[in-house]
């Protein structure tokens, strides 16, 4: 008899779920990582155009060029912003997906230890088996001994 466990089914869906749960915090991850990057290039390339501004003041620049650089910083500030909000959800999407993969896993680790709970019974009830066919071979083979010997 082969050993068979019966939620065998649901430990392969409970390991899915869990492989699905690890691929969605991957990709969060990945969001939240691209955004940190996008954020900083932003912001040192904000900081290099509000130097540029200094640097055009100093030197005296038309208040035309001005204007445009104003502007120039207003928009990179605004993106910045935008930026930091979004960064600041991909965090609690990661954390969510964190939740969700340490849930997922340890759901996958409870069906994992039934079955591993299973097989050791099963492997001992089959030793217990084949331990009484051992001992009906022994006796069968003493009892065959003594009876020619008597």
């Amino acid at each position: 008899m082969r050993f068979r466990f019966r939620l065998e089914t649901l430990l392969r869906v409970r390991k899915r779920m869990e492989e699905m749960a690890e691929m969605e915090f991957t990709t969060a991850l990945g969001k939240q990582r691209a955004l940190e990057e996008e954020l900083k290039r932003n912001r040192e390339g904000l900081h290099k155009e509000k130097q540029r501004l200094r640097q055009g003041i100093e030197e005296g620049i038309m208040s035309s060029e001005f204007n445009l650089r104003c502007q120039l910083i207003s928009q990179m500030e605004r993106k910045c912003r935008e930026l930091d909000q979004r960064l600041k959800q991909a965090r609690v999407d990661v954390a969510q997906a964190r939740g969700t993969l340490k849930q997922r896993h340890m759901e996958t680790e409870l069906v994992a230890g039934l079955k591993e709970r299973d097989l050791k019974r099963y492997l001992k009830e089959v030793d217990a088996r084949l331990q009484k066919e051992l001992d009906d071979l022994v006796s069968v083979g003493y009892a065959r001994q003594r009876n020619k010997l008597g």
